[in-house]
């Protein structure tokens, strides 16, 4: 295979795994949300109080997360055959969950399924007064006929051995290997505040905690309040000559949005100063992930910063050390990298102070 014909199935790879993601993004900001907001009104115990307003949201919360797998699974189908790949890829999913293979499941097979549903697209000739049934009822039925095989004998058994594989060598980490497992997750996190190469630590938690394991979730949920805290306290309270006025308007609002895990609050000032902002803040982040798995930080959801600390294991004092931990080293970075703003930068109306947009993606 060419260069050029490899790169294009990469990109068509991507393209379809991307599709998938974005579906999902939404679904997982929806169980988190619920399940965080449950916990507030019903605190640690709230799963203890059946028929209560806060046991309703989390449990409703916990079944929008058992849709993830099958959500990506039916749209990465989706993105590769179109319409008729949905059902299919959706039972593939829902099967991934019950096998208990579920991310790698999901992903593995909404690709063969999806695939498949395209051959029989293109290949399979029936007479015209068959064709509209084609789409509706004969594409999907052979999927989920494939999805079914294809989840029984050929992925589902050794994918089920080789997690269980997996898991176990997880949970028999050193605290060495924890420490570096979490580093490298909340470093992806700080280097573009939860951006496209920070989905790349928070899918892996979040296909973690679809198999039950919550320690790299917890560790995400602390490494990603960290870099909008530590900018908005940089920039508000210790080092205030480094930031323009506007940036110091931010940092109100970064601090808030701090502390319940939006990241994206800290894209103002990596956008004025990214060589300076980056490297402190994947430290700082880093740092805080590594020790939040030393501490066994664990998060059943996904999202919501301290509105998620009810439902989170080791909050006092393994959270709570290494955000602050991680926030004190970020600012303590900023301190000695950043330079100071020459006082011509804030005057109201100059060019280098025009508004940034900042859009805000649920983890």
């Amino acid at each position: 295979m060419s260069e050029k014909n490899k790169k294009n199935l990469f990109s068509s790879l991507s393209k379809h795994m991307m599709t998938g993601v974005s579906y999902m993004i939404p679904v997982i900001a929806t169980g988190g949300i619920l399940q965080s907001i449950g916990a507030m009104i019903g605190g640690a115990t709230v799963l203890d109080h059946p028929g209560t307003i806060g046991y309703i949201l989390f449990n409703g919360g916990q079944a929008a997360m058992g849709l993830v797998v099958p959500i990506l699974a039916a749209f990465i189908a989706f993105s590769i055959s179109d319409r008729p790949g949905i059902a299919p890829g959706l039972l593939v999913g829902v099967l991934a969950v019950n096998m208990k293979i579920g991310f790698i499941g999901g992903i593995i097979g909404g690709y063969l399924v999806g695939y498949f549903c395209l051959f029989i697209k293109t290949h399979l000739k029936v007479h015209d007064a068959v064709k509209p049934l084609m789409p509706l009822l004969i594409i999907p039925l052979l999927g989920g006929l494939a999805a079914i095989l294809l989840m029984s004998v050929l992925i589902g058994p050794p994918l089920a051995g080789l997690q269980g594989i997996l898991i176990a060598l997880f949970k028999s980490m050193g605290s060495g290997s924890k420490f570096l497992f979490g580093a490298i997750l909340g470093g992806l996190v700080g280097i573009d505040m939860a951006g496209p190469i920070g989905k790349i630590g928070t899918t892996v938690a979040n296909g973690l905690m679809a198999d039950g394991i919550f320690g790299p979730e917890g560790a995400k949920v602390c490494a990603c309040m960290v870099p909008p805290l530590a900018l908005g306290i940089s920039s508000v309270f210790t080092n205030k000559k480094k930031y323009t006025e506007q940036e110091e308007v931010a940092g109100r609002s970064a601090i808030l949005l701090g502390l319940f895990q939006v990241t994206e609050g800290g894209l103002p000032f990596l956008l004025r100063d990214p060589l300076r902002v980056i490297p402190c803040t994947a430290i700082g982040a880093a740092i805080t992930g590594g020790l939040a798995m030393i501490f066994g930080v664990e998060s059943p959801v996904t999202m919501g910063g301290i509105a998620a600390f009810p439902v989170m294991k080791e909050v006092i004092p393994g959270a709570l050390i290494a955000i602050t931990v991680g926030v004190v080293v970020t600012v303590g970075l900023l301190a000695l990298i950043k330079k100071d703003i020459p006082q011509d930068e804030n005057a109201e109306g100059d060019a280098s102070d025009e508004e940034l947009e900042v859009t805000i993606e649920f983890k």
